[in-house]
Parts: structure tokens; sequence; C-alpha cells
């Protein structure tokens, strides 16, 4: 039950209230559905990126070792996650610096898409990072995806570099 949670942050919506909880492991069958819708729509789209065997809840469980995840549920329905990280040496190589908070895993299910709830959780998600000292929030984002890049640049990250993680090219951004 998410009222059992702690609430980072809700918003009103004609139907119902979002509510943004930092998720626990009880909640990993909610965060793999989301996962696996996005992945299935990056493959039907030929997103080079995600694909749904990448999330077992195995993995999933795992998160929680390295990774706060938190999940945006409209009413009780999942809607949206998103996870941070204190560093990602990974994805930032010698830009890794720990003084920033790194998102990950961004994702909207395909039934709250188009009501603005990525930029929602993105502030949400610096307003987590900046409340716990950090400067500020990073995140990468495939290089191959010129609207999702934009998206972020629209948002105000300003662009860091580049990372060839050998199958794939990611931009990598902060603000």
């Amino acid at each position: 039950m998410i009222q059992d949670l702690k609430v980072v942050k809700t918003r009103k919506e004609p139907d119902g209230i979002i509510r943004l909880v930092q998720a626990t492991p009880d909640q990993s069958e909610d965060i793999r559905a989301l996962l696996v819708e996005a992945a299935e729509w990056m493959v039907d789209n030929e997103l080079k990126h995600w694909t749904p065997d990448l999330f077992t809840l195995d993995s999933i469980h795992k998160y929680f070792d390295v990774r706060d995840v938190y999940v945006a549920y409209l009413n009780e329905s999942p809607a949206g996650l998103f996870t941070l990280q204190g560093d990602d040496p990974a994805y930032w190589g010698a830009l890794n610096d720990e003084a920033y908070g790194y998102l990950h895993r961004l994702t909207v299910g395909r039934a709250y898409r188009k009501r603005g709830l990525s930029s929602w959780m993105i502030d949400a998600a610096e307003e987590i990072v900046l409340a716990a000292g950090k400067k500020g929030l990073r995140l990468d984002c495939i290089t191959h995806s010129s609207k999702l890049n934009e998206f972020y640049q629209g948002l105000g990250f300003i662009h860091q570099g580049v990372t060839d993680m050998g199958d794939r090219k990611v931009n990598l951004y902060q603000r």
C-alpha cells in the first residue's frame, strides 16, 4: 500500500492525486512492469537502448543496494519512476563527481504520457538531490534519440560530454 510509504511530492490531476514515493523492494513488481513496458516501446520503435529482458525481479531488487528508487502513483496505479545514485563512474568516468546526484531509469507509463509527468519527476529529483546538499542533477541520454536530447536541453540541462559505452554512445547532462 502506498499510504505506508514516504511521500516526497504530490500533484493534483483531474482524475486523482499523483504521489511520488520513495519505493521499497515491496514495489518491485510495479517498478518492473513500468520498465518492461518502456523497454517494449523502445524495441517497437527501434530505439536500441533497453530490452525487456534487462528487467527481472532480481535485477530490480538489486537497485535498492545502490540506488534510491522513486515511483509516482496516480491513486494506486504506478504511473512513472526514476532512480537516484550518489555517483556514476560507469557513465561519467573522469567527470564523475559525488557532489552531484545522478538520475537513471526515468520512465512514464504509456497511459500517463502527455501530462508533463517526466518534467515533474525530474524537478522532484533535483529537489531531492539539492535537499541532500548536492550541487545539482546529472543524467545521461542515448545520443541517437534527438527528441529525448532536445527534451532534456529544453528543461535546462547543459551538455557535459559524450561517453562511448561500447554498444551505444550517451550524452552527459547536468543542471
